[in-house]
């Protein structure tokens, strides 16, 4: 399914070039004359080697990336020094590529760092191109192998992986187009996908060595828990100490849901409500998972119940810490002026200006020169008028949204719950400028996380080190790991973590899973001794003595894999799988936790779907076809999940409801 996936995404747009002519000049003509014609980037100039795209991608910017450098696309070859720029892709070769990059983006509407990529794999194919003058048409089968060798020359495999993806899109897309002499039809034949690009674990290690690097300690954490008991509350948004504090909440509130750092610093001003349980729901913008990079998908996340009054209380204060900065990008937004509360006339003196801004450097002349707001002298006083001053303070303040959309999809600034005043989060290296309101980057969580040059980490600063003295370094992403790394260690089904993480995919929550293959044999050991197991293996262990009990597990437990509606313990690395994956049909390696509630999802779908097929097997058979096998496979299935369901209360009367209701309930 992944590798079907990566193909999907790889795809090659379609014909630009109409009619192909059987003319590969001619085609080449025509695809790169339709490109000129109809760039999708507004004002870049065709000729130049840099493109500036960020006006682009403008209409789906977040707020959170505010702190984004330019987006360029560098139609360059690859640098001969670091940090320099390597000289233009020449020729038609180069237009080819930019024409090919404006038909990716016209389709698919791909990010600059996905049309990086794509770029970067055209540069190998051009070096490889060298012994026919970089001449497109010449290209063949044995040029691309020549740039996926240099590519794994000069890559790690696992970026080389993905760009030679990019390669074959770049393949198809020629032949698509009639680009080349001959038909291409190119696959790289030994492309494999590394085994640490989805799992985290390095080759040869058997799968029982932790990543390093994305899981932060235990102590870690703890460093977050102390920040938030001694940082004090309250501060006055001048303090520079208030910026430690509000980070510090945003911490604490992705340590207890798991959302992403976009997630959290995208969430509405009171995004708490409750389910018809008396549970607490979060309401968040999903950043992954959706249809493309415009839509958005509003949705709901369960709270932990052990997070539930925290995350409250956390919510409470950010929102007050906040409140300020809200509500002047709500008067902006009722009125358009950022002096709306501010008696003036139309004409100012330079010498009220620090009291009318809520200024403490007196260097008025510089202020309004990096705003290039113009001022004249009058009786040798600096004078501004009302309307430029205000033009030149809109520089602070943010005027799109944090989430771009329509009603009930997009999100306001003054609507946001991380927003804050401009230069706030600077820590007093910047006066605070309260005329105006900006929302709070993920630079700024980076910074405040991880330190950069010139900048301390909040750890740092407050003077927190590891255990043994060494520094602390995580990234947002971290916080995500940790929790999804305590689920799983809990025994949370891989289903249900992927569902409350909001992942699309099953597969991707295993790069969150740090567990290796021994802990997880330990721990299902653990919980067979503890009687809270059930199947063939947990049976038999129940018959023996208590040491030859785990002798006996510790021999025959090696392996551990989620199957959905329970566990397989049988060790693929030993031999394949016997019953085709065929789980509950009275298999000797499947077993289950009795009463498992986060599995009965799961298993109501799976009691459902086997009891409608027995039910039209047994209609089959009344008509005459003869099915025996089946049924009784059937027939082993059903049995195997209703034991189950048995200890949750659900039985054949619930499951008929179950059926009738489309599966609702």
């Amino acid at each position: 399914m992944e590798l079907a996936r990566t193909r999907k995404s790889m795809a090659a747009p379609y014909c630009a070039v109409g009619v192909l002519s059987k003319n590969w000049l001619v085609n080449c003509a025509t695809l790169i004359a339709r490109a000129q014609a109809a760039i999708p980037f507004a004002g870049v100039e065709w000729s130049r080697p840099i493109w500036e795209v960020s006006d682009a991608y403008r209409h789906r910017m977040r707020s959170y990336k505010a702190d984004a450098p330019v987006q360029r696309l560098l139609f360059t070859q690859h640098s001969v020094r670091p940090r320099e720029l390597g000289a233009a892709l020449a020729g038609p070769f180069g237009d080819v590529v930019k024409s090919l990059v404006c038909m990716r983006h016209q389709q698919r509407g791909q990010s600059a760092v996905s049309h990086m990529v794509f770029i970067r794999a055209t540069r190998y194919v051009y070096e490889a191109l060298a012994d026919r003058a970089h001449e497109i048409g010449e290209l063949t089968g044995v040029h691309l192998d020549a740039a996926v060798a240099a590519l794994f020359e000069r890559e790690r495999e696992s970026s080389a992986y993905k760009v030679v993806g990019h390669i074959e899109e770049f393949a198809d897309m020629l032949d698509r187009n009639g680009l080349c002499r001959q038909r291409l039809d190119w696959r790289y034949r030994r492309k494999v996908r590394p085994c640490f690009a989805s799992d985290g674990r390095r080759k040869g290690d058997g799968g029982n060595v932790k990543r390093r690097g994305l899981l932060p300690d235990e102590h870690t954490i703890q460093a977050i828990g102390t920040l938030y008991q001694h940082i004090p509350r309250g501060l006055p948004s001048t303090d520079p100490a208030s910026a430690d504090r509000i980070i510090v909440l945003i911490a604490t509130l992705m340590v207890c849901t798991g959302l992403r750092i976009g997630e959290v610093l995208t969430l509405p001003a009171r995004p708490l409500s409750s389910a018809e349980d008396g549970s607490k729901l979060l309401r968040y913008a999903r950043l992954k998972g959706r249809a493309d990079d415009i839509a958005v998908e509003w949705t709901h996340k369960p709270l932990l119940s052990e997070t539930e009054a925290l995350v409250d209380e956390v919510l409470d204060e950010l929102h007050m810490a906040t409140q300020g900065a809200r509500g002047l990008a709500l008067r902006y937004h009722e009125t358009g002026d950022l002096l709306a509360d501010v008696q003036c006339a139309s004409e100012i003196d330079s010498a009220v200006l620090p009291s009318v801004l809520g200024l403490k450097s007196r260097n008025v002349a510089q202020f309004l020169q990096c705003r290039e707001i113009p001022v004249r002298l009058l009786h040798g006083r600096i004078q501004v008028s009302r309307t430029d001053l205000h033009k030149g303070l809109l520089r602070d303040h943010w005027t799109k949204p944090v989430i771009p959309g329509g009603h009930g999809t997009g999100l306001a600034l003054h609507d946001a719950l991380c927003v804050v005043y401009a230069n706030q989060m600077h820590r007093g290296t910047k006066t605070t400028l309260t005329y105006a309101a900006r929302p709070i980057t993920d630079q700024n969580v980076s910074d405040f996380l991880g330190g950069r040059e010139a900048c301390a980490s909040i750890f740092e600063r407050h003077n927190i080190v590891k255990r043994d003295g060494g520094r602390i370094e995580i990234r947002s992403h971290g916080f995500r790991h940790f929790l999804n790394h305590l689920l799983d260690e809990g025994g949370a089904p891989d289903l249900v973590q992927t569902k409350w993480f909001g992942r699309k995919y099953a597969a991707d929550t295993k790069a969150y899973q740090h567990m290796t293959a021994v802990e997880r044999s330990a721990q299902v050991v653990s919980e067979v001794m503890g009687g809270r197991m059930r199947g063939a293996v947990p049976d038999i262990a129940s018959a023996l003595p208590a040491d030859r009990a785990q002798t006996f597990l510790a021999a025959r437990i090696h392996a551990v894999h989620d199957v959905g509606a329970g566990m397989c313990l049988h060790d693929f690395q030993m031999s394949p799988c016997p019953r085709h994956l065929q789980c509950t049909a009275d298999c000797n390696d499947y077993v289950w936790r009795e009463a498992d509630i986060e599995r009965i999802d799961e298993l109501k779908r799976q009691a459902a779907v086997v009891s409608i097929s027995l039910d039209t097997t047994r209609e089959l058979a009344n008509d005459g076809v003869m099915l025996p096998d089946w049924i009784t496979h059937l027939r082993s299935k059903y049995v195997q999940l209703m034991t189950q369901l048995a200890p949750l209360g659900f039985g054949q009367t619930e499951l008929e409801r179950y059926i009738a209701g489309g599966g609702d309930g």
